[in-house]
């Protein structure tokens, strides 16, 4: 399957005075820990912002975010522009990726390829 970032509607993106991407991310509240700050007037309801401000390597992943592109893609591109070696570019994408994935910053969406299972699962081995 080749999976391809999306970008959360929910982070709003602009550029930094430094020239790099800032995200703002929603951050989730534990409903024990909202109902407390409610409670005491501390919490309003409203969502509750990160801002997050990335490095020159995740800025240019963050523009290159465009559903289209594979994380190959975008690994390719960033080994390009940095100079690195191509494994080692793949492996920093990925757990970038990963990172944005676990914030809520990024989705995963694929096609699955005319070789794979129904489910979108490589075929299992012995099955005919």
């Amino acid at each position: 399957m080749a999976l391809s970032p999306v970008k959360s509607r929910d982070v709003v993106a602009d550029e930094a005075p430094t020239g790099m991407v800032r995200l703002s991310l929603p951050v989730a509240v534990r409903p024990a820990l909202a109902g407390l700050a409610r409670r005491f007037g501390l919490w309003d309801g409203k969502v509750l912002r990160k801002t997050v401000e990335l490095d020159a390597m995740g800025s240019a992943v963050w523009r290159l975010i465009d559903g289209r592109r594979s994380l190959g893609d975008i690994a390719a591109v960033l080994a390009d522009r940095f100079g690195l070696d191509a494994r080692e570019a793949e492996l920093a994408v990925a757990e970038f990726l990963r990172q944005l994935g676990r914030r809520g910053a990024i989705a995963m969406a694929g096609q699955a390829r005319a070789t794979e299972g129904k489910e979108g699962m490589p075929p299992a081995a012995g099955r005919g």
